[in-house]
């Protein structure tokens, strides 16, 4: 039993013995994550009753741990004056994140309650879209003039940095106009000698503007191998920074999103919501999948007699459909994973659709003459081996150009390729596999009984 599930079984058992002093008292001694794991575990009256009773510090960095389902909950049975003292205990950038789930009148008497210099840095970053790098960044980092000398710095760090930043592993170095010069490694200063320069000292690196999406920073955080990055303004100051933190949160957002768009769900769904918001979340996809999959029905009806006249056609439709569906599902995976990266040039277009076509045809080829000699083996009928390998092959072709093309023309239409293109290519391979198998079979039913 780990560690997380013996922290659980121990508060349950506190709580059912009316103990929820003890309960706090116990996980005030672990860390937040662990702490935040046991009460995403608790039902609602359970959490709340065992969270007032951690200290405040422990509060705030327990609580912009939990689901954000959990987090709603959690600030519904707070009140203003709670709510106020967490966020004075948090850092700049998670405290907007707690103030953002607020109503506006709520938000309005929780910041009037929040100390003023926190409450202006509150205030301006909540002026950008939450999904934004400057919705992410936090203005509490270490900034220094680059004019000033080795000595003078150090001097000034040690006065101020004490909890007043997030890591202290860059400062930041401004002109005096606070535009955004460079970098310096807190560990490259402290190697440098006395009387040189910050200026001396400096490091580029890359830059993101405030309204940049936040899957475009984390796509340049992994590309230039970085774990904190400035924002800076279209004039060139520097706004704040994105620390590795937020950065790791954002790249398992982005994650968790497209993972949950590509199976079938509008948006992420903790494994804790209740049954029926869960079913709420589901049920849309759902219904679009059914209308899909009565669209492959159709097709499959109209071939009616074709299939009362050689039954064996129906227990080899399901392979035809499902194996373009497969190949098909490869594809939009590979395309939606590059369109996310930003690795698809649409100059590239022609070039990389010769090349499904090219895969479409080798898979189709193995797939098919594996699966022709075992409907032969099975149905004991020649031809019928020939039929389904040529359905298999030209769906396999279809499968990866749909699994291409699809996502590639939603991006186009500014839609999101993660969302929608599985249930289309699906239906594409499931209705062209019916019309290829089920055609070429009514083509020729004479070679077939």
């Amino acid at each position: 039993m780990n560690l997380r599930k013996k922290l659980h079984k121990i508060v349950k058992h506190f709580l059912a013995n009316n103990e929820p002093r003890r309960a706090a008292a116990l996980l005030a001694q672990k860390h937040p994550e662990d702490v935040a794991d046991v009460l995403e575990r608790l039902d609602d009256e359970e959490r709340v009753l065992i969270f007032k009773y951690l200290p405040l510090e422990l509060q705030a960095d327990v609580l912009i741990r939990l689901d954000e389902e959990i987090i709603d909950k959690m600030l519904d049975h707070l009140s203003d004056k709670d709510i106020s003292e967490l966020v004075g205990e948090m850092d700049v950038d998670d405290a907007v994140d707690i103030i953002q789930e607020l109503e506006p009148e709520e938000r309005k008497k929780v910041l009037s309650m929040v100390p003023e210099s926190e409450r202006k840095q509150v205030e301006e970053l909540l002026n950008y879209p939450e999904n934004t790098a400057g919705g992410l960044m936090t203005t509490t980092c270490i900034r220094l003039n680059s004019h000033l000398k080795v000595k003078d710095a150090l001097e000034h760090i040690r006065r101020i940095a004490n909890g007043e930043v997030e890591r202290l592993h860059l400062i930041y170095l401004v002109d005096k106009d606070g535009k955004f010069v460079g970098v310096v490694p807190l560990s490259r200063l402290l190697r440098a000698k006395e009387d040189q320069k910050l200026e001396e000292l400096a490091e580029s690196v890359p830059t993101v503007p405030p309204h940049m999406d936040q899957e475009e920073v984390a796509r340049l955080v992994e590309k230039y191998d970085v774990f904190e990055i400035p924002v800076v303004s279209d004039d060139g100051r520097l706004l704040g920074v994105i620390t590795a933190d937020d950065l790791m949160d954002v790249i398992e957002e982005e994650a968790t999103e497209d993972i949950a768009k590509f199976g079938g769900l509008g948006e992420a769904e903790s494994i804790y919501l209740p049954p029926h918001k869960s079913a709420i979340r589901r049920l849309p996809w759902l219904y679009i999948n059914l209308i899909t999959a009565l669209i492959a029905a159709s097709v499959v009806g109209l071939f009616k007699k074709t299939i009362d006249a050689v039954v064996y056609l129906a227990v080899f439709m399901p392979v035809v459909a499902g194996m373009g569906g497969n190949a098909g599902t490869q594809a939009l995976a590979i395309t939606v994973r590059s369109l996310a990266l930003g690795e698809v040039d649409f100059s590239d277009v022609k070039k990389l659709l010769f090349k499904e076509i090219l895969t479409g045809i080798l898979v189709g080829i193995a797939v098919g003459f594996i699966t022709g000699v075992i409907a032969y083996i099975w149905v004991g009928k020649p031809f019928f081996g020939v039929l389904v390998a040529m359905a298999l092959l030209g769906n396999m072709i279809v499968a990866c150009i749909a699994g291409f093309l699809i996502p590639l023309g939603l991006k186009v239409l500014g839609q999101d390729p993660a969302l929608a293109s599985g249930v289309i290519v699906t239906t594409f391979t499931d209705v062209t596999g019916f019309l290829l198998f089920l055609g070429l079979a009514t083509v020729f039913i004479d070679y077939l009984q």
